[in-house]
């Protein structure tokens, strides 16, 4: 007892402070080894993370300080940021691309959430099935979706062409407008809503169902103390995939949409193709990037209320 200690041995009044000793040293030393082992197996992800996400965005970021054909400065500001908040059209563009992502998480939300509760109940063949039937939008590409819509949605196409026919309707007008490219957004977002809610919903404890039942609560009532509140966080994870996804498509617009629909994502492909501005086509970038990230932020910290620890 006299004598001094060295870090990390406790004395036990009978000397067995290299016995306590030794097996928190190997512990130190395995979790050592093994944080060595996951900075290893991650270094490769973040270096081509970096490399392929980290270097753009701060080329993106600087080049949307530099003058550009429209606005002649002596050097870097933040007058691109200026012109495009001054414009009205530009604004309502902004508002538009929002808006699109909004209503598809909305619209897309519910549906993959009552699909994704109806998966787990399918088992065997038909469950097989069905999990490919899903993936195939998410396999097939946005651009075949696009390209369905586009034969389905013409006034007299294959859709309502029958209808025009026999006179129930008059030849609709809906490619080229906003209902057009919400349509096709459900679509191609709706795979990664069932998916991601199926993996949550799937994780929940059976016991928990059988403790409910055993409590005399029903089915309404099972889902709205069991299924719901242990899903909030799987609705979040999805609620920022699709409205991600939403806001930064550009197939859609593009096709659907049309001059007269644009959004961000095909406005920054006009300011570079069309008018050759990188610089203003970098500030829409990230003025779309920020405006994601804030969105973001607010569903987050409107989820957290009730998203349980």
């Amino acid at each position: 007892m006299g004598k001094g200690l060295k870090a990390g041995e406790i004395t036990y009044g009978g000397g067995q402070s290299a016995a306590v000793a030794m097996p928190v040293r190997k512990g130190l030393r395995r979790k050592r080894q093994s944080l060595d082992a996951t900075a290893l197996l991650l270094a490769p992800c973040l270096a081509l993370l970096l490399l392929c996400l980290g270097l753009p965005l701060i080329v993106i970021l600087v080049s949307s300080f530099q003058p550009n054909v429209l606005l002649q400065r002596d050097g870097p500001g933040f007058y691109n940021y200026e012109y495009l908040v001054a414009q009205r059209y530009y604004v309502v563009v902004l508002v538009r691309s929002i808006r699109l992502a909004v209503l598809a998480t909305l619209v897309t939300l519910p549906l993959g959430y009552a699909a994704a509760m109806l998966l787990p109940r399918l088992s065997g063949r038909i469950g097989n099935l069905a999990t490919m039937g899903l993936t195939f939008p998410i396999l097939a590409g946005p651009l075949v979706v696009i390209l369905g819509w586009m034969a389905l949605l013409p006034g007299r196409g294959p859709l309502f062409g029958p209808l025009v026919a026999w006179g129930v309707i008059t030849p609709p007008r809906i490619i080229g407008t906003e209902t057009a490219v919400l349509i096709s957004l459900v679509h191609f977002l709706l795979p990664f809503a069932i998916l991601t809610l199926y993996t949550t919903i799937k994780q929940i404890p059976r016991e928990l169902y059988e403790a409910a039942e055993s409590l005399g609560a029903g089915s309404v009532r099972a889902f709205r103390d069991v299924t719901l509140p242990l899903s909030l966080p799987g609705v979040l994870s999805t609620a920022i995939i699709l409205f991600s996804l939403g806001a930064s498509s550009y197939i859609s617009p593009h096709y659907l949409g049309g001059a007269a629909e644009l959004t961000l994502t095909t406005l920054i492909a006009q300011f570079i193709l069309a008018t050759y501005n990188s610089p203003l086509a970098g500030a829409a970038a990230i003025l779309l990037l920020m405006v994601m990230l804030v969105s973001i932020v607010g569903l987050i910290l409107a989820f957290r209320p009730f998203i349980r620890p």
